[in-house]
């Protein structure tokens, strides 16, 4: 008989023996009910099982720790970067005035509340990527230097090794599974519609690239495998048609594998001599230009995971009974004020508008004291997402709303999500907005925000529900294959 207590790795229930109830029958009726009963299961539970979003299951609440674990707020974190991304990637296409400064424009669109600073962000979400740089070297960086701290250097060399050797898998595993998706809904016709809008772009936003839909599924197939082949090369990044959003990922990966050489290469040094080079190693990264600051984003992760491990040890050495020193989610006042002040800079610095910095209040100063030219941008918004997530690894308040069950279940899906909108942007994104249309109207201010509005929200539900399934069904079969094959493979001692 089928026992719904028993449930797989993912959620979806096992198919267990059946029996059944009568013993009394031939064998032909037996196995006819036995079969009938497998084909309802995969029907009616396992697949309305994987379809059903996972925080509408009843084992997936059961799971959920009510106290978040201590650096829960580094997948919140990144959980609410991905959404920004989402955001600023479909708003994008249909407008272009955020890209001003505040006041910055002579009066021409530059006096929207979404172009002020920290509100900024909202629609801005491309310089997110800089935060999802430093939660990765934090990430990355926890736990082998928490056994460097300890002196287990042997647990460390098997860290590394992992870390190592299954990098590749955990990146581009999910990926090329989404874009086989891409490649077989290309096939199917689903991006010919947005193909013809890319062609005669009818809106004020960005008209983003994308792959060319060819008549022949033969040249779509050569297409397909052609971008796929280039974008395997981290070392050569490009942006793949058929997915241009996905530029960042041969990026962490590259980058990923020099933190781990950095990692091994300071993991025997003392302490002090570590996170001196640490901040050396970011502050030479941050003086050339925009490759050599992505590195530079990984190290500052590296340098926020040591702090936060220095906390750690120090609330494990501090007294309970000494009431004159607060654990650190109850500092000070004083305390508690420097490091909002310190958020409160990063947010700015992150907000670095694209246009016009030289002549938007706040940033203008800035723009002319660091007269870099495009890099000025970036250095000073990579420099904002390193100072933010170090002030968010000091303050138990401001980690507090990255901590939530809302934005720790965005970091779940984090991943997924970033790798599944594009496509659906493409697809039902450009559908939307023309049904939305046809019911707001598109002359006026109002009817043509309501309908890219309402599209958005309409997209957001799909988008939210796909990167639940294929964190379900690709992101965590992809982590358990890589784990697999590392115990397969690896040289037992």
């Amino acid at each position: 008989m089928y026992s719904s207590d028993r449930t797989s790795s993912d959620g979806a229930p096992l198919l267990e023996h059946f029996e059944p109830e009568n013993e009394i029958g031939n064998d032909t009726n037996e196995k006819r009910v036995e079969r009938r009963a497998f084909w309802d299961c995969i029907h009616y539970r396992s697949i309305a099982n994987t379809l059903t979003p996972s925080f509408w299951q009843r084992h997936a609440n059961s799971d959920v720790p009510r106290r978040p674990h201590p650096t829960a707020w580094l997948d919140g974190l990144r959980g609410v970067a991905a959404f920004l991304v989402y955001i600023y990637h479909y708003q994008h296409m249909f407008h272009q005035s955020y890209n001003f400064g505040y006041a910055s424009n002579n009066g021409n669109h530059d006096h929207w509340l979404i172009q002020l600073s920290i509100i900024r962000l909202i629609a801005n979400g491309q310089v997110q990527v800089a935060t999802f740089y430093v939660l990765s070297g934090v990430s990355l960086s926890l736990k082998p230097l928490r056994l460097a701290r300890s002196h287990a250097f042997d647990k460390f060399h098997d860290t590394m090794f992992s870390s190592v050797f299954r990098r590749a898998l955990r990146l581009y595993l999910p990926i090329f599974a989404v874009q086989t998706g891409v490649f077989i809904a290309t096939l199917l016709g689903l991006y010919n519609h947005g193909y013809v809008l890319s062609q005669n772009w009818p809106y004020v936003g960005t008209n983003e690239l994308m792959h060319t839909v060819f008549d022949s599924n033969w040249a779509q197939t050569e297409d397909w495998l052609r971008a796929m082949w280039n974008y395997a090369n981290p070392f050569l990044p490009n942006r793949p048609l058929y997915d241009v959003h996905l530029w960042t990922i041969p990026i962490e990966f590259r980058n990923s594998i020099i933190l781990f050489a950095t990692l091994v290469g300071f993991s025997k040094l003392q302490a002090r001599i570590r996170i001196s080079l640490t901040v050396l190693l970011w502050v030479y990264c941050m003086s050339f230009g925009l490759t050599e600051s992505e590195t530079a984003l990984f190290v500052a992760g590296m340098a926020i995971a040591e702090f936060i491990l220095i906390q750690e040890e120090w609330g494990k050495q501090l007294p309970l009974t000494d009431a004159s020193i607060k654990p650190l989610s109850k500092q000070s006042h004083v305390k508690c004020a420097c490091w909002f002040a310190l958020g409160i800079v990063g947010l700015h610095l992150l907000s670095w508008p694209p246009l016009n910095a030289d002549r938007t209040p706040g940033f203008r100063t800035l723009a002319r004291m660091t007269p870099w030219g495009p890099f000025t941008e970036y250095f000073w918004q990579r420099t904002g997402a390193a100072v933010f997530v170090f002030a968010l690894s000091g303050s138990a308040l401001l980690r507090y709303p990255f901590q939530t069950r809302l934005a720790i279940y965005l970091g779940k899906i984090s991943f997924p999500l970033y790798i599944v909108h594009g496509p659906l942007n493409h697809t039902l994104g450009f559908w939307l907005v023309e049904v939305f249309f046809k019911i707001t109207g598109s002359e006026t201010f109002a009817g043509y925000e309501t309908g890219v509005f309402l599209a958005f929200c309409t997209e957001a539900v799909v988008v939210v529900w796909l990167a639940d399934l294929v964190m379900r069904t690709v992101d965590g079969p992809s982590v358990r294959f890589g784990r697999w094959l590392q115990g397969k493979w690896e040289v037992r001692t």
